[in-house]
């Protein structure tokens, strides 16, 4: 290569250097690959060239860059990582195990290797050693907020709530600001009573407090109800620096028993074979359709409170689903139409003298009623009754795997208002609010902005508000 060849590239890449440091992404790569053009062999362009597909998300273009490094030289510890990061976002794990392992071979001390690696032998089932790479992390550095976290919820989903607890504590001691942390916690707060004094644990005792304070029939009338939201509000703006910018997105208030419906699998089967899975013949639900946001609310306190008698998993929602009819909605799961028909025979009187509402008996989920419209079919003596088709077993045990089997064990939730009820409630007024539904008004006027909120019911407020109208 001549001299002037060789110094138009050192300019070049100058140029694309600065660029990529002034985060002008597209002007770099282009000159990146002019060099390339001029020389293919300059290997510090296909590094710098990888980062920048990588953050653009062109991860087929990065990982070309980087195999292109690894056939040069496999001790990369960077281009190893970050293939193996990529290797994670394209669900290849076993790929991205190797790329974290061979990085930990490198260098035994890259925390962040023995993190993820914890986290990719979680997706592939292997919770023992996930544990075991989250506890190197630590033990290599005390101070390492994540693993700290990700070890709370390895715990979590073995149901020892105790123990998840106080590790996402250390997690917020390492790192005040971690908010998966703060999410997870005040999820674990839900199924287990902490007497930590952590102002997020003490807000939540709080609460509680704040409602132990009313009785069933005190806390359904309205003046109350308002009482509850003001104090409430108060012990949220005590502790609103410590759950700050957590980014609580969801919407939906369960009251859980031990049982794992394993509902996600069951979608994930449904979809990959268009089959409805044999577990999903014996769910049930009694689906409540409160008025307004006031209504749904007292339906809320009503199942916290209510005895059912296998502690059905029960929720109380806001619609959200695009195109799906509806606006509230309390839904009771039950394992038969005898279950279902006992229950609602027993809430009804309680229902009846505090909200106006519309109550149907519904079977599975209304996704699978498009493509099998017998399954709505609830009466076992009608012709039309539709059974599980025994040809799908097969269909049903090729999506199981080994991740899938490890189920995370549950714990029953635990009654009372907690913080993640409330936040999901602040949800709740936001959208009353965007829909017209004045009655919001009766609960608070005063009640923090919800984006999440804002943002996924841009599309879709007039389609709300005509439900609501119905």
């Amino acid at each position: 290569m001549s001299e002037k060849n060789k110094s138009n590239i050192d300019e070049l890449f100058s140029l694309a250097v600065q660029n990529q440091k002034n985060n002008n992404l597209q002007a770099a790569k282009n000159l990146y690959k002019k060099i390339l053009k001029l020389n293919p062999k300059f290997i510090k362009v296909y590094y710098n060239l990888g980062l920048i597909f990588q953050k653009m998300g062109e991860n087929e273009n990065a990982l070309r860059c980087y195999e292109k490094l690894i056939q040069v030289n496999p001790d990369l510890i960077n281009v190893q990582y970050n293939l193996g990061l990529i290797f994670e976002q394209l669900d290849d794990n076993e790929k991205a195990k190797k790329c974290y392992e061979k990085v930990i071979e490198i260098n035994p001390n890259i925390v962040d290797a023995h993190n993820n690696l914890g986290l990719v032998f979680k997706k592939l089932g292997d919770n023992e050693k996930a544990k075991k790479c989250y506890e190197k992390a630590i033990e290599i550095n005390p101070n390492y907020a994540n693993a700290h976290s990700n070890l709370g919820i390895f715990y979590a989903d073995l149901g020892k709530y105790n123990e998840a607890i106080n590790s996402y504590i250390v997690a917020l001691k390492c790192d005040n600001e971690h908010k998966n942390a703060k999410r997870n916690l005040i999820s674990s707060l839900t199924y287990f009573k902490s007497d930590s004094n952590h102002p997020i644990i003490v807000a939540n005792n709080n609460l509680q407090k704040v409602q132990n304070n009313f009785d069933l029939q005190d806390y359904l009338k309205n003046e109350n109800l308002a009482i509850i939201f003001k104090r409430s509000y108060e012990i949220l703006n005590d502790v609103a620096e410590s759950i700050k910018g957590i980014e609580y997105i969801e919407t939906q208030t369960y009251r859980r028993n031990s049982i794992n419906l394993n509902c996600r699998r069951h979608h994930k089967v449904f979809n990959q074979y268009n089959i409805i899975p044999r577990f999903c013949f014996s769910c049930f639900k009694i689906q409540i359709e409160p008025k307004n946001i006031l209504e749904l609310i007292k339906l809320f306190f009503v199942f916290d409170s209510f005895k059912f008698p296998n502690n059905n998993w029960r929720k109380c929602m806001i619609e959200l689903r695009p195109n799906v009819s509806g606006v509230y909605k309390g839904l009771i799961y039950c394992s038969s139409m005898e279950e279902a028909s006992e229950i609602l025979s027993d809430i009804s009187p309680i229902l009846k003298k505090i909200l106006e509402y519309k109550v149907s008996i519904k079977r599975g989920c209304s996704e699978f009623y498009k493509p099998f419209p017998n399954f709505k079919q609830t009466d076992k003596k009608d012709s039309t009754f539709m059974n599980y088709n025994n040809k799908w077993e097969k269909l049903e045990k090729k999506t199981d795997n080994k991740k899938d089997l490890i189920q995370k064990k549950l714990s029953d939730s635990i009654s009372g208002l907690s913080i993640s009820d409330f936040l999901i409630m602040n949800h709740w007024l936001n959208y009353a609010k965007l829909i017209n539904d004045l009655s919001y008004k009766d609960v608070s006027i005063n009640f923090p902005y919800s984006k999440f909120i804002f943002e996924t019911m841009s599309s879709q407020i007039e389609f709300r508000r005509k439900e609501f109208l119905c």
